[in-house]
């Protein structure tokens, strides 16, 4: 029986429904402004959760997902193993971070441009203004 389940088709069964799952945390925020810093640590915090690893135990070699390892500790009193994944909890909260202030950091730089203005064009100068006839 022990030969039947190979780990890596687990994970990877794992990861592509966790990326689904990420992408369905993405657009859960659909009303807020793309630009927006506080939309930016929202939709890294999905990915943390869903996507962070932590030992089964703490001299073990396999992984599982940090939230699950962190709920089934926290119901058998094991806070070995629960502070285990909030380490990663919080390695991947400051992987995001940093990820967040480089999308801030290059939006400062490169400002948008406003929507309903094509570049290059300003709304006086552009084909559908009218324009008054000059005497």
């Amino acid at each position: 029986m022990d030969n039947l389940y190979d780990p890596m088709t687990g994970w990877a069964l794992y990861l592509g429904f966790a990326l689904l799952g990420c992408w369905c945390w993405r657009m859960m925020f659909y009303w807020m402004s793309s630009a927006s810093v506080l939309r930016d640590l929202l939709v890294v915090l999905g990915p943390v959760l869903v996507l962070s690893p932590a030992k089964i135990s703490p001299d073990s070699d396999y992984f599982a997902p940090a939230f699950m390892v962190a709920g089934f500790s926290a119901f058998s009193n094991e806070t070995e193993i629960t502070d285990n994944a909030l380490i990663w909890w919080l390695v991947g909260l400051l992987v995001g971070i940093l990820y967040v202030l480089v999308r801030w950091i290059i939006r400062l730089r490169h400002p948008a441009a406003k929507p309903g203005v094509k570049s290059g064009a300003t709304s006086a100068t552009s084909k559908n203004a009218r324009r008054e006839p000059v005497v």
